[in-house]
């Protein structure tokens, strides 16, 4: 009767489990987060500004950034709508966000992994020493 998902107890235990992970998890990503994109950001410009062989994956994204810099010089912004270019630049950038953010994401799946781990292993001990 517990493990349904539609019992209230179920959801309320899901609920604050979740909380608590979330807590947690935010304590540990978000420092970790800013620290490797600004790290990224600056090996990147050092790679692109000394470098004259680059790899084939980073000449790649200086050609997309090099296409997309004159699509958005010529955006004309207002407070109450955004042209379609700005949509069309979101959708040009988005494999180098995802290629350069995947580290992160790997890592973050990680920490809620090893997270849970220790969660589950903690209300185990206790609910069973109470038991």
């Amino acid at each position: 009767m517990l493990y349904t998902p539609n019992n209230i107890l179920y959801k309320y235990i899901r609920y604050r489990f979740r909380r608590i992970l979330l807590k947690k998890r935010a304590k540990i990503l978000i420092p970790v987060g800013i620290l490797y994109f600004l790290l990224f950001g600056v090996i990147f410009a050092w790679l692109v500004g000394t470098s004259e062989d680059l790899n084939p994956l980073m000449q790649w994204e200086l050609r997309v950034i090099d296409y997309v810099i004159p699509i958005l010089n010529t955006i004309d912004f207002k407070w109450y709508a955004y042209s379609l270019d700005l949509l069309w630049v979101a959708i040009i950038l988005a494999p180098i966000a995802i290629i350069n953010a995947s580290p992160y994401i790997i890592f973050s799946y990680i920490v809620d992994t090893i997270l849970i781990q220790h969660e589950v292993k903690a209300l185990i001990k206790t609910y069973s020493i109470n038991e």
